[in-house]
């Protein structure tokens, strides 16, 4: 098949690529809605021309004509709804408000010293003057018992300070904002107990939070029928996606077992119900009009788990993809399986064209559509008679199906990979189904106490079991291969190397050789290009809060510098990514003195955490070339524009407020070489020329 051949046979493949190009392009390059809309409208007439017009249509010259149209319209299609909720995102004023009126769209969580939820600002107020907004915000609430009782769609009045989301502005940190941006959030509060009240109720139906209150209900069934602790945690994450409570050391033998996608109610469990409740319908294929009735069925099905599991984006995302299959399914259009899929993908993106950006979006069709493509490939490797066997060699090709497809995402996103992924997918694949519908049908025998008891006994020991399991292959020698690191362009290339390779062992194409061996030596190019690169030195000085995280790196290893307060946890998470992003080696960690210096590649570092005649006088006498402020070391911030000071001083988040506040009011203007880390990030200084 060749490529003409292909969008033939898939036409939804050719529009989702050029709807997606266009999402692309609005987020990287500013394009006026005036030019935009005026080709989207040239091109949708156009269009109209070429399917009303026979001879158009039916002429073969004008075919490449009629192709330019298609790129022209679904791109600017793309531009255009970007645009849209990229607007709906922004709030018309920031600074000026005085209060906002907001609706929930979650239920508020509760962190170690806050409750965290989402929430859609609809008014905002500035001198009784009122705006409508569509802006969505986090919004942190200092701990309270009325905030316990705050559910999905509860209007609330606030009036707090309204802030920009932003990152702390450390080395290949997690893009934090451009995360919540994916969600459509852009800006967060703090909301103190004063500065909010609750507005009465809008008993307008509200279809979310009717979800969000049944699955509340069904996971009160749950610890009525004595599921608790971890299995409770488990169970409700595995069927009704409630992971609020699970233990973040469960989280961790999950994923570090390959199986952490079980507990993420997605396109697995969708998918589970589909073939499950496909076949026990697939009687009413035998009588008139049978497939349409099992097609209705099966939608609402798959719409009302939706419904149960609080609509949660990632299932509502896997039951719009099983829609359009069984859809498909029903009408019998050529194309199957793929051309839903690209459907469905289509109208999701058009719907929200950021979920593209989500990594749930990302890892759900490309693991149904490497099953779909490879699975009956690899199945037919191999004829087994017996069916236990087979069914196992099925499990065994879909699951090395789906890693292929999505392990270079895998090792982009998280740095790792689980080794005995195929042993864990043999264990919660299987357990997955007999749990789900085992938790079906307690909850449809929840009133009927004795076999709801048993039920429950049943489920409780069960997860028991399954996670003593996933556990004992967490422990298991190897178990997971740590620090491995992708670029967003090496991502690319092993995607387009796939390709190839399918080309050449399934398709049988011989140019593609050519193809593979270009890429190959293009993966090869970043390598190459670091022995002719100088040796790497930097200093960096984290935005660690109030601790501090100093980092000396030389090419390719790097010392630290902590405080003693510092937990090793948080070192961790500040310098993780920075190690694993750059392949760096850590040498060892030192601790900070309350005066302390430090020389490294040329250039001298001193560090000042009170304000005392000692600490000026080294001052004066190393005449340092950075000086890291922290603490009390601004108590008199006079000293600083009294003396001639000629190097770079940088102040930690652990400066006191008022000392802070206090430098601000003397003459700063005068102090170009001043450097706040929480108002400007990480403090990278680059050394290899030095």
């Amino acid at each position: 098949m060749n490529l003409r051949e292909l969008l033939r046979q898939y036409p939804f493949l050719r529009v989702l690529f050029f709807l997606i190009v266009g999402i692309f392009i609005a987020e990287l390059f500013k394009i006026t809605n005036k030019l935009n809309l005026i080709m989207l409208s040239l091109g949708f007439v156009l269009m109209l021309l070429f399917v009303m017009v026979p001879k158009l249509k039916k002429s073969y010259k004008m075919r490449p004509v009629f192709g330019l149209i298609v790129v022209v319209l679904f791109t600017c299609l793309g531009v255009f709804r970007t645009q849209v909720i990229q607007k709906s995102m922004f709030l018309s004023e920031v600074d000026s408000p005085e209060a906002y009126q907001i609706e929930l769209i979650e239920n508020p969580i509760e962190k170690a010293n806050t409750f965290s939820c989402v929430a859609r600002i609809t008014e905002s107020v500035n001198k009784n003057r009122t705006t409508k907004e569509t802006a969505n915000i986090i919004l942190y609430f200092k701990k309270d018992s009325l905030v316990k009782q705050l559910n999905v769609g509860d209007r609330l009045f606030i009036n707090s300070n309204v802030e920009r989301v932003k990152n702390s502005g450390n080395p290949n940190e997690f893009d934090y904002s451009g995360y919540l941006k994916t969600r459509h959030i852009l800006y967060s509060s703090y909301v103190n107990t004063t500065n909010w009240i609750k507005l009465p109720t809008d008993y307008r139906m509200n279809i979310r939070a009717l979800a969000w209150k049944w699955r509340d209900q069904l996971l009160q069934i749950y610890r009525d029928n004595g599921i608790t602790n971890e299995s409770f945690d488990i169970l409700a994450a595995l069927t009704l996606g409630y992971k609020t409570s699970l233990d973040p050391e469960v989280r961790k033998a999950w994923a570090d077992a390959g199986a952490m996608h079980v507990l993420a109610v997605s396109g697995l469990h969708v998918g589970i119900i589909y073939l499950v409740m496909s076949y026990l319908l697939s009687f009413l294929l035998k009588i008139k009009y049978g497939r349409w009735i099992r097609s209705v069925f099966l939608l609402i099905i798959l719409w009302l788990y939706a419904l149960i599991t609080g609509l949660s984006p990632s299932v509502m995302r896997a039951a719009c993809m099983f829609s359009f299959i069984v859809v498909g399914e029903a009408m019998r259009r050529k194309g199957g399986v793929f051309n839903s899929l690209a459907a469905s993908a289509f109208f999701l993106l058009l719907y929200n064209p950021y979920l593209i950006f989500t990594v749930g979006f990302q890892f759900s069709y490309l693991a149904v559509a490497g099953i779909v493509f490879l699975q009956p490939k690899f199945d037919k490797l191999l004829f087994i008679r017996n069916p236990i066997f087979n069914k196992l060699w099925q499990l065994t090709t879909v699951s090395l199906a789906a890693q292929i497809a999505t392990f270079p995402l895998t090792i982009y996103y998280f740095n790792q990979f689980p080794s005995y992924f195929l042993l864990s997918d043999y264990v919660v694949i299987l357990m997955a189904g007999i749990l789900i519908y085992l938790s079906a049908l307690l909850l449809i025998l929840s009133q009927v106490e004795i076999l709801s008891n048993i039920l429950g006994w049943i489920l409780q020991h069960l997860i028991k079991i399954l996670n003593h399991i996933i556990v004992w292959i967490q422990e298991l020698p190897g178990a997971v291969i740590h620090s491995l690191s992708f670029s967003s362009f090496q991502v690319l290339l092993i995607y387009a190397i796939i390709i190839s390779l399918i080309f050449i062992v399934i398709l049988r194409r011989k140019m593609a050789v050519y193809g593979l061996m270009i890429l190959l030596i293009f993966f090869q190019v970043p390598e190459l290009l670091k022995h002719f690169q100088p040796k790497k030195q930097e200093l960096i000085i984290f935005n660690a809060g109030r601790n501090a995280l100093i980092a000396f790196r030389s090419g390719n290893q790097v010392s630290y510098l902590c405080d003693r307060d510092m937990e090793i946890s948080k070192q961790k998470f500040l310098a993780n990514n920075y190690q694993i992003q750059n392949q760096l080696d850590n040498i060892n960690t030192d601790t900070i003195q309350e005066v302390d210096f430090r020389e490294f590649a040329g250039s001298k570092l001193l560090i000042i955490q009170k304000n005392n005649d000692f600490a000026l006088e080294l001052l004066n006498r190393l005449d340092p070339d950075i000086i890291l402020m922290r603490k009390s070391a601004l108590k008199k911030a006079e000293f600083l524009t009294k003396n001639q000071i000629n190097s770079t001083i940088v102040i930690d988040g652990s400066v006191y407020r008022n000392d802070l506040q206090r430098l601000h009011n003397i003459n700063v203007d005068s102090m170009c070489n001043l450097f706040v880390i929480k108002d400007r990030g990480a403090f990278v200084v680059d050394l290899s020329s030095d």
